[in-house]
């Protein structure tokens, strides 16, 4: 059932935050375990059970980025146990063929540091395995195609920015070039795939001259209406009428991985961060803090990677100037 108790679970920390901390359920023993104890204890027998299939998994580690994400502030002490189980499973994935895996650790891996930047990055060098870490995470984002993917990388990699150079560890401190050049290459991406997709959808709206509305969009009257979900759960069912394993049927085994990692059924609050402007602004915020240090690491980036830094700048700028000026608070 783990393929389809996130969304809810998830439904349920995001819209009262401060209940999920606070409420507790009672125990077949009598005694007494918190919702968020409740959560962690569903993460980390999933990832512990030899049953459990990689798409469980997946879905049981969104959890953690639940409550990271709506509890801001307030989970320090689960941030270990976090680690814990993201960077055991993330030993487990290194090599691993299907890199779905390692990239939602990852997302975990960059909600820990965009909470926390300081206890995070503190985190990983207790375990002495922030350089690997980095290095691994930087190598992945050519293959990162899902938004939730890149969003993450985004904020986590360049919330490392947020800290002064001084207090990070010195394989970090020479990373930055490349921390800067792979945020601001998914960012970049990411621009584009939204700006491909409003021109799809427009060409989509509008017909041609000469055609009529049967010509464009939309399913016959004796079509099947269709979707992805759809396609990838029938797949699966297909497999199982032919001889398949009920087990691992409903454990998600056999389907589609389009269907098992589709994001468009998580939401947080960092749905309402726009990556170009945390881009724009950390990256300036870092420039005029440490003067010195950035001018360095600008001369240690590609003509490129300057060259969309300031193309990010420039939209970003556009988009406030069209914004106009905030409105001040009522008093």
């Amino acid at each position: 059932y783990m393929i389809l108790m996130p969304p809810p679970l998830n439904n349920f920390i995001s819209k009262d935050p401060r209940h999920f901390l606070t409420a507790s359920a009672d125990t077949p023993e009598g005694g007494k375990i918190s919702y968020i104890d409740m959560i962690f204890s569903i993460v980390t027998k999933t990832l512990h059970e030899d049953r459990s299939s990689e798409s469980e998994q997946r879905k049981a580690l969104t959890l953690y980025m639940s409550v990271l994400h709506n509890c801001t502030g307030q989970v320090d002490n689960y941030i270990p146990m976090i680690n814990d189980v993201a960077l055991g499973k993330l030993g487990q994935q290194v090599n691993a063929e299907n890199p779905a895996t390692r990239h939602v650790v990852f997302q975990v891996i960059g909600s820990a540091i965009y909470y926390n930047p300081e206890l995070e990055i503190a985190e990983l060098a207790k375990r002495g395995v922030t350089d690997q870490v980095y290095q691994q995470w930087i190598k992945e984002v050519d293959s990162m195609d899902g938004w939730l993917s890149q969003k993450m990388t985004v904020l986590g990699l360049l919330s490392t920015l947020r800290l002064p150079a001084s207090v990070l560890p010195q394989g970090v401190v020479a990373m930055i070039p490349s921390i800067i050049s792979a945020a601001v290459k998914l960012a970049a991406k990411m621009k584009a795939d939204v700006e491909k997709g409003q021109k799809d959808d427009d060409a989509a709206i509008e017909p041609e001259a000469g055609e009529d509305d049967d010509q464009w969009g939309g399913f016959d009257e004796n079509e099947d209406v269709t979707n992805p979900n759809d396609e990838a759960y029938m797949s699966a069912l297909n497999k199982l009428t032919a001889g398949g394993d009920v087990s691992q049927f409903l454990m998600g085994d056999g389907w589609d991985d389009d269907f098992d990692d589709l994001e468009d059924d998580y939401h947080s609050p960092i749905d309402n961060v726009d990556e170009l402007h945390f881009v724009n602004d950390v990256l300036k915020e870092a420039y005029q803090r440490e003067p010195e240090v950035y001018q360095q690491v600008q001369g240690a980036l590609t003509a490129e990677t300057v060259a969309a830094c300031q193309q990010l700048f420039a939209a970003v700028d556009a988009q406030r100037s069209q914004a106009g000026p905030a409105t001040p608070p009522a008093s």
